[in-house]
């Protein structure tokens, strides 16, 4: 496991004040395949992890997860089974799976508010 995924997995915790379960981390290649990953996944790199927080809506998940830079400017994807897919690949990507399909974020979650302001902005100034 990466040390930065690490590190922002503690950061995440501390910043939700509750526990991490961590469902998935690190997979070779076939278990990837195994667990319907897509060719080439974070998982392989050992910069993923699928998380949940117990207590936390999904929504509150991912509200959480984008306050941590390392997830914010990496990979986050939302889950139909109330999980997260966290990564620190080196840009930003989120996605959403849906009865087995991947789809917008928009179909699990909504863009925290102050984060949909700040990007209006930035786009018209």
């Amino acid at each position: 496991m990466s040390g930065r995924l690490v590190l922002a997995l503690e950061h995440l915790r501390s910043l939700a004040r509750a526990p991490i379960i961590v469902h998935c981390g690190y997979r070779c290649a076939k278990h990837n395949h195994a667990a319907g990953g897509v060719n080439n996944s974070e998982h392989t790199l050992g910069t993923a992890a699928d998380i949940e927080i117990r207590g936390l809506s999904l929504q509150n998940m991912y509200d959480c997860a984008l306050e941590i830079p390392e997830f914010a400017n990496g990979g986050i994807g939302v889950y139909d089974g109330n999980f997260l897919h966290v990564d620190v690949r080196d840009h930003v990507a989120r996605w959403a799976r849906v009865l087995g399909k991947y789809v917008s974020i928009e179909h699990l979650v909504q863009e925290p508010v102050l984060l949909a302001r700040s990007a209006a902005s930035t786009h018209s100034g």
